[in-house]
């Protein structure tokens, strides 16, 4: 009898591994769906912080739009800030430089007086060496006439006719020498007056130097704060400032320096507006709104523009007399503005409130001036020797602007060039000085 096969692993024979056979596979199912599951939560996390950190983003930017915001309101507060003090520093200098400016002009008639009185001695010294040495010759005869009539007329013996025309010709000649000498005497005697009123004038002129001097001293210190306190403006203001002052000195004229000045200014309404659309787009209305109110007080410039005069006003900005009219021929065409001559050292004033858009050297015009007076009026003043102010500064019509260059009787006599423009075109600058 064969042997029994033997018996073969079967799942009834183990019913331990059966169990095993049986739970293996879900269990490795279970494991899956645990990674699943956690990199399901891991993208979830994911997306929550990445979400998180777009809000923190935004929060952010949000935080430094507004500071941005904040710093532009508060440059243009600061901006306003410094204006109005400049313009209330300027504003106190007029009073003072306009007694400064009328001391400057008494000098200036009294000093023209003397050279008047100079010139008047000078005649009267030459018309009376003149008669002297024309009576010199006739003093001996008179002298002999005087101590011995009857000798000197009877020395030769003449027929009667010709002894009485010669007693008529000496006659004649005796009248002519009174009157010459009443002449001399007058003129003497107005010599001397002469002297005393040089003296009195000269005396007079010492006062008024003294006077002018410390009139000068005065408006110069306050003319220089006035000056520092638009040096301190905040760097946003110094910014803009300079965009206008490096667009005037790339200028080859003076009309292609207004004409770059306006478009610095076009082009900053244009950004404005730009700005103001964006805002808008954004929601942003109290920003747009700020912007295109800048836009319009750029529009409007810094200052109410020019008006006339009343007849009879004195508003020249130099005292002195004028050398040129607006419009009178000269060698290159007609004037375009007015030209000053000034006393030495003379203080020259604001022909206009607003706003300085160049202050310095400038092609041959030598010292030059661009104040912008608003509604697209500027005046343009050339010739200054010592500038005391500066671009950006806000000033007041009849405040100090700077001084014209000491000059003497051996020297050129500096003069100052005035000229009014309103966009590109020249204006009759007189109805408004």
């Amino acid at each position: 009898m064969s042997p029994a096969p033997a018996a073969t692993p079967s799942t009834a024979s183990h019913p331990h591994h059966a169990e095993h056979v049986l739970h293996a596979a879900p269990l490795h199912a279970s494991h899956e769906g645990t990674h699943e599951t956690q990199g399901i939560r891991r993208q979830i996390e994911n997306a929550r912080l990445a979400r998180e950190n777009l809000l923190a983003r935004e929060k952010q930017q949000g935080a430094e739009m507004q500071a941005r915001i904040k710093a532009q309101h508060d440059a243009e507060a600061q901006a306003q800030r410094d204006a109005a003090r400049a313009t209330e520093l300027s504003a106190a200098t007029v009073d003072a430089t306009a007694r400064l400016q009328r001391t400057e002009q008494d000098t200036a008639d009294l000093d023209s007086r003397i050279s008047a009185l100079h010139t008047e001695q000078d005649t009267l010294r030459r018309a009376l060496a003149q008669e002297v040495a024309a009576m010199t010759p006739l003093l001996p005869v008179v002298e002999r006439l005087s101590l011995y009539p009857a000798d000197t007329l009877l020395a030769v013996p003449l027929p009667a006719d010709r002894a009485v025309t010669g007693l008529l010709v000496m006659r004649g000649l005796m009248t002519r020498i009174s009157q010459q000498a009443h002449q001399i005497h007058d003129r003497r005697a107005r010599l001397a007056q002469l002297d005393d009123e040089l003296a009195q004038q000269k005396n007079r002129m010492g006062q008024l130097l003294a006077q002018q001097e410390a009139q000068r001293d005065s408006v110069n210190r306050s003319a220089h704060a006035a000056l520092e306190a638009q040096r301190q403006s905040n760097a946003a203001v110094r910014s803009a400032t300079q965009q206008v002052e490096d667009a005037a000195r790339r200028a080859s004229s003076l009309q292609d320096a207004i004409a770059r000045i306006e478009e610095v200014e076009r082009t900053a309404q244009a950004n404005l507006e730009r700005a103001a659309q964006e805002a808008e787009r954004a929601h942003r209305m109290q920003e747009a709104d700020a912007a295109r109110a800048h836009a319009r007080a750029l529009a409007a410039g810094p200052g109410p523009g020019v008006n006339a005069t009343r007849a009879g006003t004195a508003g020249a900005p130099v005292p002195g007399s004028i050398v040129t009219r607006w419009g009178q021929t000269t060698e290159s065409g007609p004037a375009s503005g007015v030209t000053y001559a000034p006393p030495s050292r003379a203080t020259v004033r604001a022909p206009c409130s607003g706003r300085v858009d160049f202050a310095g050297p400038f092609r041959s015009y030598g010292q030059m001036m661009i104040l912008n007076c608003g509604q697209h009026y500027r005046f343009v003043l050339a010739g200054i020797g010592d500038m005391a102010v500066a671009p950006g500064q806000q000033i007041v019509k009849g405040a100090p602007v700077g001084q014209m260059p000491p000059w003497s009787d051996t020297q050129a006599r500096p003069t100052l060039f005035v000229q009014l423009r309103r966009g590109g075109a020249t204006v009759n600058p007189a109805p408004y000085l």
